[in-house]
């Protein structure tokens, strides 16, 4: 038996022990046996009769494959999943574990250069939009893809996001804007990566359901949250692009204005993994206190009586899927009851499309990803409904491959309920 006191890591030795420590803790509860690729790993694991339960006899490959199957969904760190997170003294905290891990990787042998490259969506947007239609075309040919599988490892089947000509800032910098004499509030669109480089339709119909709704909207992408480069374990990167962020939001929040982003893993980012990165530190814990999800905003309008509920134009049904970084920030079904104000019959499918940011592009993990997200695909096309809607991006592209269906994010269903024309 490991001891169950929590070790800081600094360095591979340190590394090892906690994640033995881990694997005991998980070993003795297994509430997590069927929650994901990685449980299912150190489990077997762990029930061979060469180990036979002892996790200080785990192999290596079972530990690196329990760290590389992890695609953040956080779901074991609820409360209603694991009853050892922190504040629990055993401080049971698996996804701030596997980032060590790939930080530590990273300090040993470097970060490979597809992770480098999927990290930094602004480069790639940046570089893809002055020849979007081009690029995307390129991405739809096989040879291309069996090209780009060969060089850097990113699946050749995978469905892949598509770029705008035109990005979400610089339509809102040429849309003439008035505002409102008496805002009901005062937002700063934080637009995601996603939606600066390749959904701009999102932040467009998000402006005009918050202009409908008499807020005063302001946009400001300085660039991404760093969510990708927290992902591979690039923490360097991530702090840097915590500081711009803070400095480049904090103005905003000193007058008064709520941060809103129509990106689940981004509203996570901000309000809880920035506080992570830097425990105690004020402009830090001032802009996430400041920071909602977008659908969280709308509702908290809703809750003051401020938000206007005549929807001319809602659709029948919805079908909509709750993404896993909602669910561990506890906003959980804010997208869904906002929908249902419309009068549309609901569904919500509660389950995990397996993309995680780049997880789910790369050749090892491509199929198990879309074996994680088969329960939700099947969920949305048994819920027959009108229109399907997810407030990830990612996860949309995920679903549009794994159901054949077109998905919008809540906004935009919401904009086309007020009877609102799509602006271009």
């Amino acid at each position: 038996m490991t001891s169950p006191t929590p070790v800081k890591v600094t360095d591979r030795p340190s590394l090892d022990k906690e994640l033995l420590r881990i694997a005991d803790v998980c070993h003795g509860c297994r509430r997590c046996f069927s929650l994901c690729p990685s449980f299912e790993v150190l489990f077997k694991g762990l029930d061979v009769p060469e180990v036979d339960g002892d996790a200080g006899k785990l192999p290596k490959e079972v530990l690196d494959g329990f760290v590389d199957l992890c695609y953040e969904c956080k779901l074991c760190v609820s409360p209603a999943q694991c009853p050892y997170v922190p504040p629990h003294r055993w401080m049971v905290d698996i996804p701030h574990l596997v980032l060590d891990a790939r930080r530590v990787r990273g300090a040993e042998s470097g970060i490979p250069l597809r992770e480098r490259l999927l990290s930094r969506p602004d480069r790639l947007g940046a570089l893809s939009r002055p020849v979007a239609p081009v690029a995307n075309f390129v991405n739809t040919l096989p040879v291309a893809r069996w090209a780009l599988e060969k060089a850097i490892g990113v699946h050749r089947r995978k469905s892949l996001p598509t770029f705008a000509w035109q990005t979400f800032t610089r339509w809102f910098e040429k849309r003439a804007t008035k505002a409102p004499e008496s805002p009901v509030a005062k937002v700063v669109l934080f637009p995601t990566c996603s939606v600066e480089w390749n959904r701009p339709e999102i932040g467009k119909a998000a402006v005009q359901v918050l202009e409908r709704n008499g807020v005063e909207v302001a946009v400001d992408y300085p660039h991404c949250c760093g969510m990708p480069y927290f992902d591979v374990g690039d923490v360097a990167a991530a702090q840097e692009a915590r500081r711009g962020l803070v400095a480049a939001l904090s103005g905003w929040v000193g007058k008064g204005y709520t941060v809103v982003t129509p990106g689940p893993s981004c509203s996570l980012m901000m309000k809880k993994e920035y506080p992570w990165l830097a425990p105690g530190d004020e402009p830090t814990a001032r802009l996430a206190s400041a920071t909602r999800d977008l659908c969280e905003f709308l509702m908290e309008l809703k809750g003051k009586g401020k938000l206007v509920t005549e929807f001319p134009k809602a659709p029948a049904s919805v079908a909509c899927h709750l993404p896993c970084h909602l669910n561990v920030q506890r906003i959980r079904h804010k997208a869904s009851d906002l929908l249902a104000l419309t009068g549309a019959k609901v569904t919500v499918v509660e389950k995990c499309s397996g993309h995680d940011g780049t997880w789910a592009m790369k050749t090892e993990h491509f199929e198990e990803s879309m074996k994680v997200g088969r329960k939700l695909f099947d969920g949305l096309l048994e819920a027959k409904a009108d229109v399907v809607a997810s407030d990830c991006p990612l996860a949309g592209v995920q679903i549009r491959q794994g159901t054949g269906h077109p998905v919008r994010h809540p906004i935009e269903v919401l904009r086309d309920a007020y009877g609102l024309a799509p602006e271009e």
